[in-house]
């Protein structure tokens, strides 16, 4: 600690007195997203925020599971808002890559134009590969591993409010590590989603805000255990929030936001197999917003009930501070918790490979009982600098696992649930050099405890990095780095080896509609997991084309 005590100092230090020799004309771009909207299973959730103040997400570093610097693309197109003489954002983006590891890279959006007060959008995606890979027993596996996206989204805006609908269509087919045993039934796994939705948001001009949403999610998956198919999870969600503006010096507004989610299992997840109950889960989250001077507050508490699956009633607070102690600094301190459901399309997140053996307990929802965080960020024109610390308690954590079925004899990520304390210090660095070059750097330390369940511990970071970087070579000619690594914690007397990630890209825009990229993950060839019971796939490398329309 007193290491990290003394880096963090020297970095202060030097980037000051960096700041303070640099005369060139750079403009830092300071993210703006401490606790940004958060995409839910079914819906976005429109809890209103204080005005933002920094990044506090933990790097998400437990898992390598992809290096592509190149995003999903959005089309900022608005006709209204155009300046004489400039061109209009293309409506449509079509890519294709291909690598040495059958990687394949398929993508595809279109913004149509239906006026001023319509947009539709529509997004595809194939994504994957085929390859031969270690297995955690000895020899090679030939894995696959292949996502498809459909989605569309539809907006119309009436005088009053905006109104829109949302609709996906995911589907994952992979397969499990050899069984030798019965080695067919680890080879046809399916995972699909299929996801509608609805919300309306306010366009009045007066001191009342609101919004609502309500979804449907069926999450599916066949052949997940080689001898029983068909295991379904039904979600319905539904909720919103009111806010009212008080336009009082002190008390700027105030509001309440609420939701509720349905879970309903098929048969082959009730009492004779998996023991599953059907439930619900409600929250309620009202809040004030105060401003003192320069100063900030947020008061607020989450209110959450449970029916079933753990039944039981908890509150966790809400509240946020922050305001300027210096010219170029500003503190922050804040304490947040609530709920995190447990379903079918967040488990799928953290791993494709997971699957529950028969009689295994339905998982609860994980209960973030409070996270108590204070920190500071300073901008040095054009670097800006991110500390922060605090200390986390959730109940009914969910800890990914490795474990073998009995019967069949295959690997698979498993799910362990128990409470945890993490102690952590972090801190982020920004830096833009007028667009030519931009980087990023993250790190955070964790000291984790579960009481007296160490083993659980294995695929928690205890040591997280992260580097992204960015340079535009000449007009038109970009290259990408970036550095991931993670160093375990000690799990009951083991640990696993440490994560060192490189990826690297290249574009060239070789005409304003036609861009090529060349990127490479896994760089060094190491063999860390990249799920729990699945080991990386080695250096890979794709080469891709991009064409705006």
């Amino acid at each position: 600690m007193k290491k990290i005590a003394i880096f963090t100092l020297a970095t202060i230090f030097s980037a000051a007195a960096f700041a303070q020799k640099d005369t060139l004309n750079a403009v830092v771009k300071v993210e703006n997203d401490y606790n940004p909207i958060i995409v839910k299973a079914n819906k976005q959730s429109f809890t209103p925020q204080i005005e933002a103040i920094a990044n506090n997400t933990p790097l998400n570093l437990i898992f390598s599971k992809k290096a592509t610097p190149f995003e999903r693309f959005i089309s900022d197109r608005d006709l209204r808002n155009l300046l004489p003489k400039q061109e209009a954002a293309y409506n449509g983006y079509a890519r294709l890559g291909y690598g040495n590891r059958n990687n394949t890279d398929v993508k595809a959006a279109y913004n149509l134009d239906l006026g001023a007060k319509d947009k539709l959008n529509m997004f595809a995606s194939f994504t994957g590969y085929k390859c031969d890979v270690e297995a955690l027993s000895e020899g090679d596996w030939a894995s696959r591993l292949f996502d498809t996206w459909l989605a569309a989204d539809y907006t119309h805006k009436f005088d009053k409010m905006t109104f829109g609908v949302q609709g996906s269509i995911n589907n994952n087919v992979f397969n499990y590590q050899p069984s030798f045993v019965f080695p067919s039934a680890t080879d046809k796994q399916n995972s699909s989603s299929y996801h509608l939705g609805a919300n309306i948001v306010s366009n009045l001009a007066g001191p009342i805000s609101y919004d609502a949403n309500a979804g449907y999610r069926l999450s599916s998956r066949k052949y997940s255990s080689g001898a029983k198919e068909g295991i379904n999870e039904n979600h319905f969600t539904a909720g919103g929030s009111l806010t009212y503006e008080i336009g009082n010096e002190q008390l700027r507004d105030l509001g309440v936001a609420a939701d509720i989610d349905a879970f309903t299992y098929n048969d082959n997840l009730k009492p004779e197999y998996y023991e599953y109950d059907n439930y619900v889960s409600m929250r309620l989250n009202p809040f004030m917003n105060f401003r003192f001077d320069h100063w900030k507050l947020r008061l607020g508490i989450h209110a959450d009930l449970l029916t079933a699956n753990g039944k039981k009633a908890a509150f966790a607070p809400d509240v946020k501070f922050e305001g300027p102690i210096a010219q170029n600094m500003t503190f922050y301190a804040g304490a947040t918790g609530g709920n995190s459901l447990n379903t079918f399309a967040s488990l799928s997140e953290l791993s494709p490979y997971w699957y529950y053996n028969s009689g295994d307990a339905q998982l609860t929802p994980t209960y973030k009982v409070f996270d108590v965080e204070t920190g500071i960020r300073m901008t040095f024109e054009p670097l800006a600098i991110y500390l922060y610390t605090g200390y986390d308690y959730q109940k009914y954590n969910l800890l990914p696992t490795i474990d073998t079925n009995a019967t069949t004899g295959f690997t698979y990520t498993d799910f362990a649930q128990t409470d945890t304390r993490t102690y952590y210090l972090g801190g982020k660095l920004s830096y833009d050099y007028g667009g030519w070059i931009t980087a990023t750097a993250d790190a955070r330390y964790n000291k984790w405890s579960c009481d007296g369940e160490e083993q659980l511990l294995l695929f928690t970071p205890m040591l997280e990095a992260n580097l992204k970087a960015r340079a535009r070579i000449y007009e038109g000619l970009y290259t990408d780095l970036g550095y991931n690594y993670a160093h375990y914690t000690k799990g009951d007397g083991e640990r696993i080896k440490d994560m060192h990630n490189l990826n690297m890209a290249v574009s060239y825009q070789f005409h304003k509609q036609l861009r090529a990229y060349i990127q490479g993950d896994n760089l060094l060839n190491r063999k860390h997991f990249s799920y729990a019971g699945y080991l990386a796939r080695g250096a890979n490398v794709l080469l891709g084309v991009e064409y705006r329309f």
